[in-house]
């Protein structure tokens, strides 16, 4: 029923389990990980943390032993996590429909041509190598990134 050729077959549902991983791996706090007096495990994502501190209302520090997000957008850290949320949470919300997109030519004939197939592996390809590229030129670890976890 499908147009598409083994490598197009596989091309689609490796698609859709890297949009999948990408989407959780935004959702979860593991990014980083840390130890909060010794030995409580901090972990550390864009939008979302594990075991953090927090003030109690008797104004004394307190560590709240469960994951959350922060309250607000302008609540995460620092502007570089916050224009990571922004683009990651775009490009897997890209990376998302693009893989439905290429599962749905599984089941109906021509919808993707040989070509236009080229060139969607292509801009995957592009974007790929483009993300490390990116991630390996801007991204320092600063004293504030190490406060946070």
């Amino acid at each position: 029923m499908s147009s598409l050729s083994g490598v197009g077959i596989t091309w689609a549902f490796l698609s859709f389990v890297s949009a999948a991983a990408a989407s959780v791996g935004l959702y979860m706090p593991f990014w980083l990980e840390g130890k909060i007096k010794g030995s409580i495990p901090v972990y550390f994502g864009l939008f979302r943390r594990c075991n953090y501190p927090s003030l109690s209302s008797s104004g004394s520090v307190i560590i709240v032993e469960e994951c959350g997000r922060y309250t607000t957008f302008l609540d995460i850290p620092s502007l570089a996590s916050q224009v990571a949320t922004v683009t990651i949470g775009a490009g897997c919300g890209v990376a998302v429909i693009v893989s439905l997109i290429a599962l749905m030519a599984l089941c109906v004939r021509d919808l993707i041509s040989e070509k236009l197939a080229k060139i969607a592996g292509i801009i995957q390809f592009i974007a790929g190598k483009s993300a490390i590229f990116f991630w390996f030129l801007f991204w320092k670890p600063t004293k504030k990134s190490h406060f946070t976890c």
